[in-house]
């Protein structure tokens, strides 16, 4: 009879092992949909979900297991990639990509909404409150951009859009505390500030967005709980020292102060200084020239509709809808974040889960590789057998083929290689527990 074990002094570390696999390899595999230029398949969507559940299955078994264990900050960035990658893709399929009811997705995305929402309006205030501190009453940038934001209140056109009317998932102005929460996180891990490309891809990210806000104002009815345009240029380098007593009827932003202050200062000059003028120039003016766009005076020309009319306003939504197609935008987000994920995954920023690297013949943080007496030793400390590892390695070749291969194989594979090899090494711990209870001693050990 086999009775090896793992050593149940390694058992938290052994169940995290399998949970940070699977948490990884659900990201890799959404993110090779989505790169692989995504189309509405029910096939692959199914794959998806059998993936995820994979891994909701494991992360309840941990939690129930190790209720007081504390995820790392790493896990955490990897699970916030994971939520946007699917809660993208729920905007893009008919197939909802998560097993969660339908009523239960659509609560939830509204409760998204509406904290966010609010998020940003705090952001206005805040910003408002930063513009009048130093006195700067007239002609400032925020009372250009008030003018802007002016023209598209009131009563909006009927403006029907085919990629307005086919929105499944989260609105845009979700997506985005989420895309800059993981960016701030990751520019934090690797030292860095906001690339040129990052700041384009952000300032097109709050376009895209505010299309897609007043494209279903239009639509709508009762436009109140939508967002504004205002709403969806919310973001920029704000004093978090000001007094926000009179605004407590407004939520804070949808995470942390922590992760909040990370946010803020994504914006924030690598110069010294404080203040409005704090912020980093470059987002400062690419910010305000992607606002432009918004400015319907150019379209007075070719109309002779007053400035705040529907018919001039309907007249701007089609130019920008056709000068910025949403395809082309996500093609360039989901780049950006195959390449943050890439680059996260090097051994001298985030690294790899410890039975990723196995899989691939190391494990780089103990200096070990395949074939070693050492790493052997290791693998057998932790429960893992060379059966385990011959399995993961086919289930990383198959990741590798995704789009094409994930399906019902991809899912089959690795919810038995792992669910199997993780109740084992369960399932051997509360029998070597029920032997040492038996003996009286301590348990055998290999």
């Amino acid at each position: 009879m086999d009775t090896r074990c793992a050593d149940p002094e390694l058992q938290l570390d052994v169940d995290l092992m399998v949970l940070e696999y699977t948490l990884f390899q659900a990201v890799e595999v959404h993110l090779g949909v989505l790169s692989g230029g995504f189309e509405d398949d029910d096939g692959k969507m199914h794959g998806l979900q059998r993936v995820l559940a994979i891994f909701d299955s494991f992360i309840e078994i941990f939690n129930q297991s190790h209720p007081s264990h504390e995820q790392s900050p790493e896990f955490s960035f990897r699970l916030q990639i994971l939520e946007f990658v699917v809660l993208l893709l729920c905007r893009c399929s008919s197939v909802i990509a998560t097993d969660r009811p339908a009523d239960d997705l659509s609560s939830m995305l509204g409760g998204y909404a509406k904290r966010d929402l609010r998020a940003r309006r705090t952001w206005l205030a805040s910003r408002e409150r930063d513009c009048r501190k130093v006195g700067k009453m007239p002609a400032t940038s925020w009372d250009l951009e008030q003018q802007i934001y002016t023209a598209w209140t009131g009563k909006s056109p009927n403006y029907a859009s085919s990629a307005s009317g086919h929105i499944t998932g989260p609105l845009l102005l979700s997506l985005l505390p989420r895309f800059m929460a993981i960016s701030a996180r990751f520019m934090e891990a690797t030292k860095q500030g906001p690339s040129d490309i990052w700041m384009d891809v952000a300032c097109e990210f709050m376009l895209q967005a505010s299309l897609e806000a007043l494209q279903l104002r239009s639509q709508d009815g009762d436009a109140e709980g939508l967002p504004r345009l205002e709403d969806c240029f919310a973001w920029g380098y704000i004093d978090l020292d000001l007094d926000t007593s009179l605004h407590d009827d407004v939520h804070p932003a949808p995470y942390d102060d922590e992760t909040a202050e990370i946010v803020n200062n994504l914006f924030r000059s690598p110069l010294e200084g404080g203040g409005p003028d704090a912020e980093h120039p470059d987002w400062t003016n690419l910010r305000i020239d992607t606002l432009h766009e918004f400015s319907i005076a150019a379209d007075i020309v070719s109309s002779s509709a007053p400035p705040s009319s529907s018919q001039t306003r309907l007249l701007r939504l089609e130019r920008l809808s056709h000068k910025h197609p949403f395809g082309e935008f996500q093609q360039r987000l989901v780049s950006l974040l195959q390449n943050l994920w890439t680059l996260s995954c090097r051994d001298e920023i985030l690294g790899k889960p410890v039975l990723v690297e196995i899989g691939e013949g190391h494990v780089s943080s103990l200096g070990l590789e395949r074939g070693s007496v050492d790493f052997e030793q290791f693998a057998a400390r932790v429960g893992v057998d060379r059966g385990f590892l011959d399995e993961i390695e086919g289930d990383r070749i198959l990741v590798r083929k995704a789009p094409d291969s994930i399906g019902t194989t991809l899912g089959l594979v690795r919810e038995q290689s792992l669910n199997e090899t993780y109740e084992h090494q369960r399932e051997r711990e509360r029998l070597r527990q029920a032997r040492r209870t038996l003996n009286g001693g301590s348990p055998d050990v290999k």
